[in-house]
């Protein structure tokens, strides 16, 4: 009987002791130390065929933590996950975790986070400011007319505009209608005057930016 007991115990002692261990390799492989000795949050994973912000790793990032400014490189904007991510070999990644990252600058363009998405921040006037979410959409394969197969998908990327004006959050079209929609009914000839003799286009993103600071400034005429 004491046999018995004494095999249970020490079968229990190792299945426990592999657990542990598991558990242990887990929790390291979460967590990545930079040489300035912080802790990062996050998932290892494989090098896979998403869509990247840039297409090389050579990018210097700041993550803005708590009121903190963290240095690193090595970074890239996974379009396809959302995340950011640091490329540690040929075939590994590490993907920080959203929640743990109030915004980044990458290559000196600010990413900030509405709703657990990063947006592209690219204009920003007081509690006002013009935000760009990337996204990536796929269009279906061909089939081929000799063997009938079909190819793979195409992975293109996509941009959804958002205005933050005040506290409120309204997603735009690069269209006349809906840059106007944006100010009331007074100030929309002010507007397009602005746009005509400043050449500006409703389809270009850097025309848009122009024109939604002259909007910032005139704020009070805004819907």
């Amino acid at each position: 009987m004491k046999k018995n007991i004494l095999k249970v115990l020490i079968v229990f002692l190792f299945y426990a002791n592999c657990y542990s261990q598991r558990i242990t390799i887990k929790n390291v492989e979460s967590r990545l130390i930079t040489d300035q000795g912080i802790e990062f949050i996050g998932d290892l994973k494989d090098n896979s065929d998403n869509e990247y912000t840039y297409s090389n790793w050579s990018n210097q990032g700041v993550f803005f933590v708590d009121g903190k400014e963290y240095y690193l490189s090595n970074i890239n904007f996974n379009i396809t996950t959302n995340s950011f991510e640091s490329r540690l070999n040929r075939n590994q990644l590490f993907s920080y975790k959203n929640s743990n990252l109030d915004s980044v600058s990458l290559n000196n363009n600010l990413y900030k986070k509405v709703s657990g998405y990063f947006y592209e921040v690219l204009l920003s006037k007081g509690n006002n400011s013009f935000l760009k979410k990337y996204d990536v959409a796929y269009q279906a394969g061909f089939r081929n007319r000799l063997d009938g197969t079909i190819s793979k998908p195409t992975a293109f990327v996509t941009y959804k505009y958002l205005i933050k004006f005040e506290d409120a959050f309204t997603q735009i079209e690069f269209n006349k209608n809906s840059i106007l929609s944006l100010v009331k009914d007074d100030f929309q000839n002010v507007l397009e005057e602005f746009i005509d003799n400043e050449r500006l286009s409703y389809r270009r993103e850097n025309d848009i930016v122009k024109i939604l600071e002259f909007m910032f400034k005139n704020s009070s005429k805004m819907i």
